[in-house]
């Protein structure tokens, strides 16, 4: 029989009771995130974010959004907001213009989040599901 050191042995975090990192909009304008969103991006370290999407080539706009952790508020940083064990941010005017209706209680929209590297800093994408209610075809 082999022989091995439990102590060699790397061990992965499991994701029981933390689910997806995700961001739900909720039907009053937030942008709520998910405990697992938090441990990814990690709201007690970074309070300020900017959101933004790539621009539009041929008149095709991205469901994907961007959010970038900032060190300062100015005029287009989103302050995080914590409720509870909950994080979120005001989003009403940016969901107004990108046509998604968050008042719609027929639908939800949900994003995906993923983080990114560069070389010169780490920021986050999130990208919408696909499915009804999610970023409308055209955004204009």
């Amino acid at each position: 029989m082999l022989e091995m050191d439990i102590n060699s042995i790397e061990f992965f975090e499991s994701e029981d009771g933390m689910g997806p990192a995700k961001a739900t909009v909720h039907k009053s304008g937030k942008l709520g995130f998910s405990r697992a969103a938090n441990k990814l991006i990690d709201f007690d370290a970074n309070k300020f974010f900017k959101i933004g999407r790539k621009k539009a080539e041929n008149g095709d706009k991205s469901d994907i959004l961007y959010l970038i952790p900032v060190a300062e508020k100015d005029e287009f940083a989103f302050t995080i907001i914590k409720a509870g064990g909950y994080y979120s941010l005001k989003t009403k005017r940016l969901l107004n213009q990108l046509g998604i209706d968050y008042r719609n209680e027929d639908s939800s929209v949900i994003f995906d989040i993923d983080e990114v590297r560069d070389k010169e800093r780490t920021y986050f994408k999130l990208t919408a599901r696909k499915g009804k209610g999610n970023l409308p075809e055209d955004t204009e």
